[in-house]
């Protein structure tokens, strides 16, 4: 799997395979950013806690793996290459069901990292 941005263009497939490997429960490697919007791949070998953000949207795409998203009050199956529009404010987490999952995630506008706000549910 390729990334190209005008930066140029990066294999993915052995970035995606050793961070497969090695993740223990979530990690975040950043690809993107630009003033209105982040690129992140997520790997999740467990489970995101109940959270939204207050001032970005959320789309992501799963590159690898299966798992649960729970958003706003329902339950949706994913698989490799499904896709899942969060907006600003909703609730929501992510489950990993299979040995790892790897999403290809992009906020807008531009994310560092502090806009999660947890939930009990």
């Amino acid at each position: 799997m390729r990334y190209v941005s005008t930066e140029g263009s990066r294999e993915l497939d052995e970035l995606i395979r050793e961070r497969s490997e090695r993740v223990k429960e979530i990690e975040v490697v950043r690809l993107n950013d630009t003033e209105n919007m982040t690129q992140l791949l997520a790997f999740i070998r467990t489970a995101e806690e109940p959270h939204y953000h207050a001032q970005h949207d959320l789309t992501f795409t799963v590159l690898r793996g299966r798992g649960e998203l729970y958003l706003d009050g329902e339950r949706y199956k994913l698989s490799e290459g499904d896709f899942a529009f969060i907006p600003k404010g909703k609730v929501h987490f992510y489950t990993n069901t299979s040995a790892v999952s790897v999403l290809l995630a992009v906020f807008s506008p531009r994310y560092d990292g502090k806009d999660s706000v947890k939930v009990d549910l």
